[in-house]
């Protein structure tokens, strides 16, 4: 401050110059300072841990920022647009033409930069999420405290949104010392705000209940209602769910509290049911032999479930003599799913081609009777 004031008799000029000079300064040496601070903060460890390369990715364009922050505020100092306490204004005379320079003092432009500062560590701070998970992750590892990744994500987002908060608190701070008359106009806005941020505040209520009821977790195949596909994302307010069909369905935390939840990834088996229906010319001891085979067939996957499978004659159909097959398999993910019945039908085909049944399918058998004319 006392280099700045010692300039405020200098020639309007002169400080215009200095104005440039500085900038071109801080511009040119904008990417190299940065680099420098990146390669002083990557020889800083943190309990024997260097930080990651993420981390400093994520510190790059916030450092550049703040160079280039304090190089602009640095030359509008040195400029005659700025006046100290105490001191002349700075009048450029054209004639009888008298133009004030000096409107902008340097209280001004301190509380400016402050809460430029503020507002860029904040930002870095906001950033750093990862790390938060990273540190949460281990912290669970080493004491056991969190068993589910949802909620060390949304630790972490609540460590984000108390830095944001405190970091626009302290740029108002900064701004406006004096935060009577404002604090008045929050107390009349109040109500309002509340009436919005019902709704807002219900869903993260929901939310926080979702994590501690665990009904469902991030990756996991579930149904709410008529929506079906894998949970992408869990946060404050919503739900976000994939589709099968790659739609993206977001749905308020408050909606699903009260929803109807199927989780398919928590099926410790699938059950796969379904009728075999062969002709009515096969004969009693056939339908015997081949329910008697199939049933061995299922007990030698080991896919397939012990004890589970039940293979019987059920019912007599219009074009069909039906024999229900119902079995249980460890294969929950739908390809694997999908891939034991392959393997269940082909080896049933097999079976009816070496026995000699044909699998029916629909038929019909039309009479034709012809009338006798009358003599």
């Amino acid at each position: 401050m006392h280099l700045f004031q010692s300039i405020e008799n200098d020639p309007i000029i002169v400080r215009l110059v200095l104005t440039l000079v500085i900038l071109v300064i801080m511009l040119i040496a904008r990417r190299f300072l940065s680099k420098w601070i990146i390669q002083l903060l990557s020889r800083v460890k943190f309990h024997q841990v260097h930080l990651e390369e993420s981390a400093f990715d994520t510190l790059q364009r916030p450092i550049n920022y703040l160079i280039l922050a304090t190089g602009i505020i640095a030359a509008l100092a040195a400029s005659p647009f700025v006046f100290y306490s105490g001191s002349q204004e700075q009048i450029l005379h054209f004639g009888e033409l008298k133009i004030t320079l000096s409107i902008i003092s340097l209280v001004a432009i301190s509380k400016l930069y402050f809460a430029i500062v503020a507002g860029i560590t904040t930002w870095v701070i906001y950033e750093l999420e990862h790390l938060y998970e990273r540190f949460f992750t281990e912290l669970n590892e080493k004491l056991s405290l969190i068993d589910n990744t949802v909620i060390i994500r949304y630790l972490s987002r609540i460590i984000n949104f108390i830095t944001l908060a405190i970091g626009i608190a302290t740029m108002i701070t900064i701004l406006v010392p004096d935060l009577t008359k404002l604090m008045t106009g929050v107390g009349i806005g109040g109500a309002v705000v509340a009436l919005v941020a019902k709704d807002s505040l219900a869903g993260i209520i929901s939310g926080m209940f979702l994590l501690l009821d665990k009904p469902f977790v991030i990756g996991d195949w579930i149904s709410i209602d008529n929506i079906e596909g894998t949970v992408e994302d869990i946060s404050f307010r919503s739900t976000r769910i994939r589709t099968f069909s790659q739609g993206l369905v977001i749905i308020p935390n408050n909606t699903i509290s009260n929803a109807n939840i199927i989780n398919w990834s928590r099926m410790e088996k699938r059950r796969v049911s379904f009728e075999l229906g062969v002709t009515y010319d096969t004969t009693p001891a056939q339908i015997n032999l081949c329910t008697t085979k199939i049933r061995e067939a299922l007990a030698s996957f080991e896919e397939i479930e012990k004890g589970t499978p039940v293979v019987h004659f059920s019912n007599f159909g219009d074009y069909s003599l039906n024999i229900q097959i119902l079995y249980y398999t460890y294969n929950t993910s739908y390809a694997n799913y999908l891939a034991i019945q392959e393997k269940v039908n082909l080896k049933i085909m097999e079976l009816c081609e070496t026995e000699q049944i044909d699998i029916a399918f629909p038929t019909q058998t039309i009479l034709l009777q012809s009338e006798t004319p009358n003599k």
